[in-house]
């Protein structure tokens, strides 16, 4: 099996995150790719790629306040996001503006997907792990299988009405339990993940937030002076028929 698993890394050799230059983030609700993948968003930005957030959802549910939820909270979510987007660089915000906990369908949310990746013809996806142990939030499970699909079936007729040419050279998982790239940041990069969240205070109040910090940070610490954010990056062809994608 180890032999098995170095060959296919060599056949499916991933290019440094660096070489690609169209990144197309695709997050269920407005914060997610913030807390997933900022500090990498705002150094690949730094550096010269075009990063696109897709965002799934309207964000309408994620408070308890009764009056809030709907347009209002929608509204200012998205508010948010904008004023996130711009610290970490992000080029542009697109907004499905399916309903945050609605009963929406992941085959309609596929086809618009892979519609996307033809237009925008991204190097790279980035989006929630849907494999994640535990995670029973729908609009995630639904989001990251969703663009998986996607990724794989874009130029399916079945799939998108758009026909293309664009190879879409890999998919990453962030949040993600089984990564196997991690992306070294620098502390600067790390502040600006933190100064984006600090955006979000709909859904963060003063303690949670630095609380929130606190984690991200312990989970960036890769080593004696080293920060990374962790990912699963795979070649689309990997997500059907081939168990050794979860060891890759």
């Amino acid at each position: 099996m180890n032999s098995l698993l170095e060959h296919l890394r060599n056949f499916f050799k991933m290019p440094d995150l660096e070489e690609y230059r169209t990144i197309l983030c695709i997050q269920p609700h407005p914060d997610d790719a913030d807390i997933g993948m900022g500090a990498t968003v705002a150094k690949l930005s730094e550096k010269g790629a075009k990063v696109f957030y897709l965002t799934v959802t309207d964000g309408s549910a994620g408070s308890t306040n009764e009056r809030l939820i709907g347009e209002t909270l929608s509204k200012i979510r998205k508010e948010e996001q904008e004023k996130a987007a711009e610290i970490l660089g992000v080029h542009d915000l697109i907004w499905l503006d399916f309903e945050d906990l609605g009963d929406y369908q992941l085959k309609e949310l596929r086809s618009m997907i892979a519609e996307h990746i033809v237009v925008l013809k991204p190097d790279i996806v980035f989006t929630v792990d849907p494999f994640l142990p535990y995670e029973i939030h729908p609009d995630h499970i639904k989001c990251g299988f969703a663009v998986a699909q996607a990724s794989s079936f874009y130029k399916l007729p079945k799939i998108s009405k758009f026909r293309t040419d664009h190879i879409l050279h890999a998919i990453g998982f962030f949040n993600t339990a089984n990564p196997n790239n991690f992306y070294q940041i620098e502390r600067k990069h790390l502040e600006k993940k933190f100064l984006a969240l600090s955006h979000h205070k709909s859904q963060f109040d003063e303690k949670t937030l630095q609380t929130l910090y606190f984690y991200l940070e312990e989970r960036a610490k890769v080593g004696e002076d080293k920060l990374a954010e962790s990912f699963k990056i795979l070649p689309p062809v990997m997500l059907h028929v081939f168990p050794e994608a979860q060891d890759f």
